[in-house]
């Protein structure tokens, strides 16, 4: 056989090698998923009392997790009657996401009730058979044995200083990075374990949010699915920035001092509008520790116009 025929040969038969060992991973993944999913569904059904725990020892069984009733009425004014954001599913990934069960069988017992009243009513007009979306939401957190525990009220409107092409998309993307509702689980969880007031649960909420944002890592794609439950919380990373910089606003706005830790360490974010929005937010508040800190930024931010916010917000406080 010549020289050319064994390379030839050689190539072919490596390239075999090399189709047969992507096939073995592809399996082996699909494998591994699979096996993934039926270990979830397992402890899932455990969980909750579909399936008996081993050995028939109800002391090994998981801990049972807060049932909450989720009560939505919903309308709109649009065509057909008929609201096209998922507000349901949306309220049941984010309870759920937060360690909560959801159920909407009024016969259910029941460890918390969100009732939650979400209306879309007909905003001003934008241009010819266009018109905006005005959205309105009212949650309240209920417990049975006590009533109500704390009520939040949400209003969103479109941007009605430009002509806006899609106004219904816009608004309710508004609507989902309001800090209120991004965090609804978030609030609803700080309340069922420490008490906490929805102002309390909103900055813990804050806070784990940057926890987790600093020591995040990259995926890749050898990366696999740890469970199919971990997949809903990613719908909200969309989200996760504008609803960031909006709670940072919305903490400055309340000028609450229990959220000036966290807003102090917003001041080193990456993000240059979040350290924007920590600076604003900061200078509302009348704390011994913002000047040092804000003068900080006025002299060492990379950011032009961070710099000149801190330097603005110092100016405001000296003339005070």
């Amino acid at each position: 056989m010549s020289a050319t025929n064994c390379k030839v040969g050689h190539v072919s038969y490596t390239s075999l090698l090399a189709a047969q060992f992507r096939r073995c991973y592809r399996m082996t993944r699909v494998l591994l998923l699979a096996l993934i999913c039926l270990f979830e569904l397992a402890v899932t059904f455990s969980a909750r009392g579909d399936a008996p725990a081993p050995g028939g020892d109800s002391l090994t069984a998981a801990p049972r997790h807060l049932v909450v009733y989720l009560d939505v009425a919903s309308s709109t004014w649009r065509s057909r009657g008929r609201v096209s954001f998922g507000i349901v599913p949306t309220l049941k990934m984010k309870l759920v996401s937060a360690g909560f069960e959801v159920t909407q069988d009024p016969e259910r017992p029941r460890d918390l009730i969100l009732r939650v009243d979400y209306r879309e009513e007909r905003g001003r007009p934008i241009a010819i058979n266009l018109a905006g979306t005005e959205i309105h939401c009212t949650m309240v957190l209920d417990q049975p044995s006590k009533g109500p525990v704390w009520t939040i009220r949400i209003h969103e409107s479109p941007s009605y200083a430009e002509l806006v092409s899609a106004p219904y998309v816009e608004v309710v993307e508004k609507f989902q990075a309001n800090p209120y509702f991004y965090f609804i689980g978030d609030l609803v969880r700080g309340w069922s374990d420490s008490s906490f007031d929805r102002t309390e649960a909103l900055i813990q909420a804050l806070a784990r949010q940057v926890e987790q944002k600093r020591h995040s890592r990259v995926t890749t794609e050898l990366d696999t699915l740890v469970s199919p439950a971990e997949t809903f919380p990613d719908l909200d990373l969309h989200f996760a920035d504008t609803a960031q910089e909006n709670t940072v606003e919305e903490l400055g706005r309340l000028k609450d001092m229990r959220a000036l830790d966290v807003l102090q360490q917003l001041l080193s974010d990456p993000d240059r509008r979040t350290r924007l929005r920590a600076v604003l937010a900061i200078g509302e508040f009348d704390a011994p520790s913002v000047e040092p800190a804000v003068m900080r930024v006025a002299q060492a931010d990379v950011d032009a116009e961070v710099r000149d916010a801190a330097s603005a917000v110092l100016a405001k406080r000296v003339a005070r």
